[in-house]
Formats: structure tokens, sequence, C-alpha cells
């Protein structure tokens, strides 16, 4: 074989080694961008980004932060309502961080009814769990005197206590004296009564107004729309008292045909006694009767009873005291209960705590009020426990009992 001959066989087994390792490497690297093994156009997890750039997996963005069609797809799917964070919903409380231990102080405006009670003894336990980080707990009663309350205040404030608790005895005329705690620098909270300001760290409340509304609603239903109805107000222009009757009468105005004839009571069970009776007296035609508290509904159908009348006959909206829903089966009133939490106590508490330590407060809150028909009344009643307790309280029946001992 000729020297050149074998030259021209070397250089095309060449050129075969060369196109065959070409092929080779060309299978191995996969297709072309943009496209599949198969000839096709690739899916978004498969195609590979320019320079720069990473490659697009669901839940990804590219390097240049565009959401790929694959995410967006997904956050339809998952339906997120992603909402801004509201700060003025929110007090921020670094300002009062301090180190413990603190005086916590509560300015109540009236303690005559039982419900106080077992309030005081819900925040006296909530302190309790926080140990020796209070160094002292103070409360001030005003016994429902506007002017004894304010000074009280002002002494407080005087002392220089780190938290006070404020039960407003009227939503204008305590406005000052909560201002000037505020701007004090004490964290203030008010709780479970209306103020007219702004100028506090925290409230809580129930629905009042909703609390007129449900139980005035339920009661002109069984009446059907027409009749006399009694009614037992509380304490005149304190907070509470104001937003039960603004919603009752939201209903009652509604109803032409319905009258009512009201009077204050005061959430006493003695005071509500002799309005009762004349109430009755004045008006025997009633067919119903609406209350603001169920102390005054105990001393109404006690009235019932001894104008020889069946209490039975009356359908009757109220509140949840324990005594009045023993009443309700003694009798077999047909009634609603309408709540106001008497744990109430405990937030304001937690929320004070809160503030001293600088973690952010929720600046208002107002939560619904419990409510409770004749079924709902029936299951709930303590037969148990004092006639004195109410049917919100997370106090054991033992402690209830023993609170109440004798009275």
């Amino acid at each position: 074989m000729s020297n050149k001959f074998t030259k021209v066989i070397c250089f095309m087994v060449a050129v075969i080694l060369i196109l065959t390792l070409s092929f080779l490497v060309s299978c191995k690297a996969g297709p072309v961008a943009g496209e599949t093994a198969g000839g096709g156009e690739a899916t978004e997890t498969e195609k590979t980004v320019e320079s720069g750039e990473t490659t697009v997996e669901s839940g990804e963005t590219t390097a240049a932060g565009e959401e790929s069609e694959a995410v967006k797809k997904l956050r339809e799917e998952v339906e997120y309502n992603w909402q801004p964070a509201e700060p003025d919903k929110w007090n921020i409380t670094t300002s009062y961080k301090k180190d413990p231990p603190y005086t916590i102080a509560l300015s109540t405006n009236h303690m005559a009814v039982t419900w106080m009670d077992i309030y005081k003894a819900e925040m006296v336990d909530e302190l309790e769990g926080y140990g020796d980080a209070i160094k002292e707990f103070i409360h001030v009663d005003a016994g429902g005197d506007i002017p004894a309350q304010i000074a009280n205040i002002e002494d407080l404030i005087s002392r220089k206590v780190d938290a006070i608790i404020i039960d407003p005895a009227s939503p204008t005329a305590l406005v000052p004296a909560v201002e000037k705690a505020y701007d004090a620098g004490i964290v203030t909270i008010v709780n479970k009564s209306g103020i007219n300001t702004d100028k506090y760290t925290a409230f809580q409340n129930n629905d009042e107004v909703q609390f007129g509304q449900l139980g005035a609603q339920w009661l002109v239903d069984q009446l059907g729309g027409k009749g006399i109805v009694l009614g037992l107000r509380g304490i005149p222009g304190y907070g509470v008292e104001i937003e039960r009757w603004t919603g009752g009468q939201s209903v009652f105005s509604q109803n032409p045909d319905i009258e009512l004839y009201a009077e204050y009571a005061e959430w006493s069970y003695d005071k509500a006694k002799e309005v009762s009776k004349a109430l009755i007296a004045a008006h025997p035609d009633f067919v119903g009767i609406w209350s603001e508290g169920g102390q005054m509904s105990r001393a109404m159908v006690d009235a019932l009873v001894e104008a020889g009348l069946n209490p039975a006959d009356y359908p009757h909206a109220s509140e949840d005291d324990n005594g009045y829903c023993k009443q309700v089966l003694k009798y077999g009133i047909n009634s609603c209960a309408t709540g106001k939490p008497v744990w109430l106590s405990r937030l304001a508490v937690r929320a004070a705590m809160d503030a001293l330590r600088g973690v952010y407060v929720q600046k208002y809150v107002v939560v619904p009020s419990p409510f409770y028909g004749p079924d709902d009344i029936a299951s709930i009643v303590n037969p148990e426990v004092s006639d004195l307790s109410w049917l919100t309280t997370t106090l054991s029946d033992e402690e209830i009992n023993e609170m109440f001992k004798g009275k």
C-alpha cells in the first residue's frame, strides 16, 4: 500500500472520530434552549434563563425579580388576601417600658353590683399570675360619685403608679382626669365603660349598643311588635346605661305599636323592687319586660309574684345574672339573657402589663355581647352557685360561693 493512500485512510478515520465525539457531546448536553429533547417547546421548569439569571422553578423568581407565570398561578389558587398593618389600631408602647415590679391601680365608679365584685376578683386572680412582677395593687372606688372618682384618679397620678385601670362613671365628665393620667406618662387603660377621648393606652369593652339591641329585638319578636313593655334602666349618665338604652331604642323606635315605660333602677335589687311595683301598678296592661340588668330583673320577678301575677305570662329580656336565670327555670319564664363578660378585667390587666414591658397593645377592643335564648339559659344556669354570680365568670364554683358566703 502506497504511503499516499495510507495518509488518506488515516485522515478519514480521524474525521469520523471527531464527528462521533461531537455527536456524543451534543446528546449529553441536552436540547437546545427553548426546545425539549423531542423537538417541542420546553415547559416552564425545563427552560433555562439567559446568563445571569437562575433556572425558573415553581415558587421561584428570576434574578431580575420578575414573578413567573407558575408563581402567579399558585398565588391565585391559594387566594391569599394580604392586608397591610394598620398602625392606628395599635399603640406602640416602647415609651412605657420599664423594669418590674409594678404598681397597678384600679379606679371604679361603684361596687354596688355583685358583677363588680367578681370583676375585681377576676382582676386580682389575673394579677397573681404575674407573681413578683406586681409590687402592689391599689383599688379605689367612688361610690357612684363623679367628683370622687376624679379626685381618686388625680391622687393615683400624684402617687406615680405605673398603670391605672379606669371604669369611668361618665363618658364626658371623666375625660380630663383620664387625659391627665395619659399625659403624665402612666399606662392608662379604660375598661368596661366608654369615654369621649382617645387619649388612653388601651380600651376594652363589650358592645353595649348590641346588648340593648339583642334583648329588644328578641322581645319585639315575642310580642309580635305590639303592646306595653315595662323597662328597667341602670345608672343615669353612666356610659353602659347610655349605650344599652340607645341600642334598645334603636329597635323599639322602629316598632310604633310598642309602648315602653321605663324607669331608672340603678342596677340595684332594692331600688328595682320599688320601681317594679310602681310600674306594675301604673301600667297593669303590660305584656312584656325589658331590663338592662339581671339583679333588677330578679326584683321585677319577685314584685310580680307579690302582686299575684304569674311571671311566665310576660316575655322578659334581661341579663345573665345567675339568680335571675334560676328564676327563669323555676317559673318557666320565656326569657333571653344578654351578657357583659365579667372577664373584661383580665383584658385590662394584660394590656397594662404588655405596655409596661414594651409590647404593642391593641388600642381599641370591643367584644360581642354573649346572647342566650330560653334553651341556652336552661343549659348554662348553675344551680350549685350563688344567685349573686354571673354566667360569664371564669372563677370556680368554690371561689364564687366563698366570695358570697352569707349574702
